[in-house]
Parts: C-alpha cells; sequence; structure tokens
C-alpha cells in the first residue's frame, strides 16, 4: 500500500478547522520526518542554471504570495501550496528552474500557458479540464533567474489516486469520466489552441471536486502550513511533498470528481516542434521511436495506454525483453507487433530509424520476439468486465487509439463519440 493511500484511509495525521462547520483537511503525502532520507528532486540541481530553494513562509512576487506547502516536483521545476495575499486564495505555485528560461534551452510552458488560458477564457468547449495560468512573475535568486507560473491548486493527480483502490484499476464510472474530460481537453489544445500536449501520463491528471475547490479558495492559509522538517542546515529547504485533501469527502465513491490535464513542459505548436524528446518511455509512439514525423496523433496514442492503464491496472507495454530486463526500444517495439499486428510499410517508409530495427521487408531484425496476443484477450483475462459489450466497446476504443499509423488514428474530437463512452 502506498504512503498516498495509508495516509488517506488511516487516522487523520491532522485534522484542523477550515472552514467553521466542522470543515477539516488532511495530507495525502508523507509524514514529517527528521530524518535525512528524502528522496524528491535531484538535489544537485540546487546550484547556478538550477531550482531555486525555497524555504516554508518565504514570500515572492513583492510579497504577493506566501509559501504554505510542498505540492510536489518534477524534472525542470518544484510545486508550491501558497497563498495570494491579495486574491486571499491558495494556489499552486510552480517554480521553474533557471536554465528553462535561460536562451540556450528554453522552456516555451509559459507561452503555451498564456494561449490556453486565452482560449480558456473564451469559453471554448475542453478548457474546463486543462489546467490554465492564473499569473506568473520572474524571480532573481541565487542561482538564477525563475519564471514563476501561478496556477490553481488542486487535489491528487490521478497516479496517486489509483492507489486507493484494489488493483490500482479506477472503477469503470470514473474512468469513463476521466476519459471523457481527457478527451474533451485534447480536443481543446489540438483544435482550438493548436497544442500537443506530447507527455500525458497519471501524473500529469490531476482531479478536483467541489469540495476541493471550496478548500482552497476558502481556507485560512495557517491551517495548510507545513511543519518544515528536512535535510539538516544549511540544506533545510529539502523538504518532502506533501499535497492536501479534504476530509470531509471520501474521493473513492464521490461522483463530483472531474480531470485536468496538467504540464506543458515539453509540449510543442501543431505548426512547430519546440522538443522532439517527448512522452515517457513506456507510453511513447511507435513513430516517436523510430524518428518519424509526429503531430497530435501522438496524444491519441498517449491517452489510449493510459486509460488502458487506468483500467486494468496493467501497462499494455513495458518495453523489458524480460521482467528483469532494462527497457529497450528493441522490445518496445517487438511488444507492440505482437499486440497490434505487423508495422505497416506505409509508417516504415517515412520513419528515419527504421534500418536500426526492421529489415527491407518489414521484419524485425532484432533477437527480442513475443507471442501474438490480441488486446480484448489481455482484456478479458484482468477480469474487470462482466458484460461482454462494455469489453468490446472498450477494447474498440484502445484499439482505435493505438494504431500503429498515426496517419488512421482518430482525432480527439472524433474519438468522443466513442461507443465506450455511452454504453
Amino acid at each position: 500500500m502506498s504512503r498516498f493511500s495509508k495516509t488517506l484511509r488511516a487516522t487523520y495525521r491532522r485534522v484542523t478547522p477550515v472552514l467553521g462547520n466542522r470543515r477539516t483537511f488532511t495530507t495525502t503525502g508523507r509524514k514529517p520526518s527528521s530524518s535525512p532520507s528524502i528522496a524528491e528532486e535531484n538535489i544537485s540541481r540546487y546550484a547556478p542554471g538550477g531550482f531555486h530553494h525555497v524555504r516554508i513562509g518565504d514570500v515572492f512576487d513583492d510579497g504577493k504570495y506566501k509559501v504554505l506547502r510542498k505540492l510536489g516536483y518534477g524534472v525542470y521545476s518544484t510545486v508550491w501550496l501558497a497563498h495570494d495575499t491579495q486574491a486571499k486564495k491558495n494556489v499552486a505555485l510552480k517554480i521553474l528552474a533557471a536554465d528553462t528560461y535561460d536562451g540556450k534551452c528554453d522552456s516555451f510552458e509559459l507561452e503555451l500557458l498564456e494561449k490556453i488560458s486565452e482560449q480558456a477564457s473564451q469559453n471554448k468547449p475542453g478548457g474546463e479540464h486543462v489546467l490554465g495560468l492564473l499569473d506568473d512573475f520572474k524571480h532573481k535568486g541565487p542561482n538564477g533567474q525563475h519564471v514563476c507560473l501561478v496556477l490553481e491548486a488542486m487535489g491528487p493527480d490521478v497516479g496517486q489516486f489509483r492507489d486507493l483502490f484494489a488493483h490500482r484499476r479506477l472503477p469503470l464510472p470514473m474512468a469513463k469520466q476521466a476519459t471523457r474530460d481527457m478527451v474533451a481537453a485534447l480536443a481543446f489544445l489540438h483544435d482550438a489552441c493548436g497544442i500537443i500536449q506530447t507527455d500525458i501520463k497519471p501524473s500529469n491528471i490531476l482531479l478536483e471536486t467541489p469540495e476541493l475547490r471550496n478548500m482552497f479558495i476558502h481556507a485560512s492559509p495557517e491551517v495548510f502550513e507545513q511543519d518544515p522538517a528536512g535535510l539538516p542546515p544549511p540544506q533545510d529547504f529539502y523538504i518532502p511533498s506533501e499535497p492536501v485533501i479534504s476530509a470531509n469527502e471520501d474521493l473513492t465513491t464521490s461522483t463530483e470528481i472531474s480531470f485536468r490535464l496538467a504540464d506543458f513542459g515539453t509540449s510543442s505548436w501543431t505548426t512547430k516542434h519546440l522538443t522532439e524528446w517527448i512522452q515517457p518511455n513506456m507510453l511513447r509512439a511507435p513513430e516517436v521511436i523510430l524518428g518519424g514525423p509526429w503531430d497530435s496523433k501522438v496524444d491519441i496514442w498517449n491517452l489510449g495506454l493510459v486509460i488502458w492503464e487506468l483500467v486494468t491496472g496493467q501497462l499494455c507495454f513495458d518495453g523489458q525483453a524480460t521482467a528483469t530486463a532494462d527497457y529497450s526500444s528493441e522490445a518496445h517495439l517487438a511488444q507492440m507487433q505482437s499486440i497490434l499486428g505487423r508495422f505497416p510499410e506505409a509508417l516504415l517508409s517515412s520513419m528515419h530509424k527504421r534500418d536500426e530495427f526492421f529489415d527491407s521487408n518489414g521484419n524485425l531484425t532484432g533477437s527480442v520476439s513475443f507471442p501474438t496476443y490480441a488486446l480484448a484477450a489481455m482484456c478479458a483475462s484482468s477480469g474487470v468486465f462482466a458484460v461482454p459489450e462494455e469489453l468490446d466497446a472498450f477494447v474498440e476504443f484502445v484499439s482505435g487509439s493505438l494504431i500503429l499509423d498515426p496517419k488512421l488514428r482518430p482525432t480527439a474530437r472524433e474519438l468522443g463519440g466513442a461507443r465506450w463512452l455511452k454504453v
């Protein structure tokens, strides 16, 4: 059982009045500890060009934002719960590493978020399922100048949330809601914003409820302040992440959950790639692995794999030749072929890395191979579906998302009409 689920299921470690009416909240992360064993962001990145040293109580943007607790981190940023002293509400403050905007290998997250906010402000469908920008500013620190993004504070990510359920499977009604919301988000991003997200994974899908929104807007900032138990000075800035949820609702039975897609640090425009380093290894589309041209259909592939994982509790592809082997592109492609069939020549002919993995007849040249196994059989063996019609509709949805040739994959808007979302 994960730390998240242990904390949520156990007696609440910290139960504090928030809004009157005996409203409370609790942390969802690990307990404060004086132990030096903390595994968070790469501490060596606290150097020139890297992360900014943040401590609980620090203020930013001329005192507008006061840091209350650490919510999480990524490769290029740390994320904090902060109190907006002007708007009198609690928000998420994402502080990017200094080298993300140093003029050498810039991120374009701010520009992408500005476009998202611009389109969402016009009430275009799907915008409500994308985490947009509230504010931004720059902060000068000892490691350089940091772009800081202010976002709405949200509940746990789906990677944490699924730990609350047996076999890490979301109940089907919740999985369908997550799918509907993500399809709507992608249709908005692709069609209204001209943005390819490129990094759809459980940790980038955040959940919210009316209760959570109410808590972050109205709760007194003092009740969120984290006990800053981290490493000994001078590294006392290095503390564990402790997200929060409301103790007034059971998320596992809530019928008011909605989902938002977040994190645009590696995203691109549909008209211009901003980076070629996209998608987590095991979620990579074939055209990305093979070094070919890619477009918004990589998001469709990503989404299909994530929804498969949330419903079945298992990865569709792990890219491992054996249970103990490391990930390899060779094994990943072999797994794709074993489940989805031979790679079409129409796809291979435009792939720059074709000759690394295939011969002139379209056969994989590596030593790794797997027996043929259909998605329908894999799904049936999971025991998730009691109704054959729903199993068939789910396999149809995933199979459509995982067509090897990206030109034949449906658009996000077309996926919105999928049979599985209606049965």
